[in-house]
């Protein structure tokens, strides 16, 4: 199993960092293929778990989600009708519009269940599924889009002198797997105490630890690649770990709901998309929040 995790991110490491240094569009593509992947394998779930949410319709909704947030994101490459909107509704306003749109529809969906609870169960679920997937993945890319407040997310920074975007990117890409590989290896090694045993067994409070240490090592190698103060890292590592570690244990409540192990088999040794992004959908919200609201940053 781990030989075959192993491999597996040789082969798609490579792919995944060449894109973030390619930058727009590419990326902004990527990260819609994810959701779309992403969306798949959560209907799944949830239909697993008897909440028969409107396949079809959840699947567009959330694409029409995470749509209009890389839009907003990516506002100098949009025209025409979209652009119009974009100015009118502002930059946050859009995806909220999308997101408003998308529980108003999916409401009326349920009002044609004949059992009241089973209609609001559906409801509830695939509003949730929309949002988790279509509207926190696209957070990378607002990642990608950071820049210091004179600047734009081409501006050279750093001690690689690499745009703004890239190299934001590339630190939230080195904490996660920093914690993720941190946390699995020393829980695998010195693992014995059970962190959130009815949610994920495999889980143990020494992994959380090893995990805290790696993703704030990695953190380092990050706060050098975008020019911030040595103390930064000591805040980001863990906040983006933590959140990284909420984001793989919201994955496995969602699961254990289903009765599944993993949620799909499209990735060997790793599971589906949504297994692998599933820390991502928390980290990505957290780093861009402290780079705004602490490193001054913006987007």
């Amino acid at each position: 199993m781990l030989r075959t995790r192993v491999l597996t991110a040789a082969v798609l490491a490579p792919v995944v960092l060449a894109v973030v240094l390619l930058g727009e569009p590419w990326l902004s593509l990527l990260i819609g293929v994810v959701v779309f992947l992403a969306l798949v394998e959560l209907i799944a779930l949830l239909d697993a778990g008897g909440f028969e949410p409107p396949q079809v319709l959840t699947l567009a909704a959330g694409m029409g989600v995470a749509g209009a947030t890389l839009a907003a994101a990516n506002q100098s490459l949009v025209s025409g009708l979209l652009l119009d909107v974009l100015r009118v509704a502002g930059r946050p306003g859009l995806p909220l519009m999308a997101l408003v749109l998308a529980i108003m529809v999916l409401a009326a969906a349920s009002f044609t269940r004949g059992d009241p609870r089973a209609g609001f169960l559906s409801w509830a679920t695939s509003s949730f599924g929309v949002a988790y997937v279509g509207l926190l993945t696209p957070f990378v890319v607002v990642v990608a889009h950071l820049a210091p407040p004179d600047g734009s997310l081409s501006t050279a920074v750093g001690g690689l002198s690499i745009g703004s975007g890239s190299a934001w990117a590339l630190m939230l890409i080195a904490v996660v797997w920093g914690y993720d590989s941190g946390a699995y290896l020393t829980g695998r090694w010195i693992g014995r105490r059970r962190l959130i045993d009815h949610v994920s067994p495999s889980k143990t409070v020494e992994g959380l630890l090893g995990g805290l240490v790696t993703a704030t090592m990695a953190a380092g190698l990050g706060a050098w690649l975008v020019g911030l103060d040595a103390w930064h890292p000591l805040i980001i590592g863990p906040l983006v770990g933590l959140a990284a570690q909420a984001g793989d244990l919201a994955e496995s409540l969602l699961k254990r709901a289903a009765g599944r192990k993993e949620s799909g088999f499209l990735i060997p040794g790793h599971g589906g998309m949504l297994d692998r992004v599933d820390s991502f959908l928390f980290a990505a919200p957290a780093l861009a929040g402290y780079a705004m609201l602490v490193a001054g940053r913006v987007t």
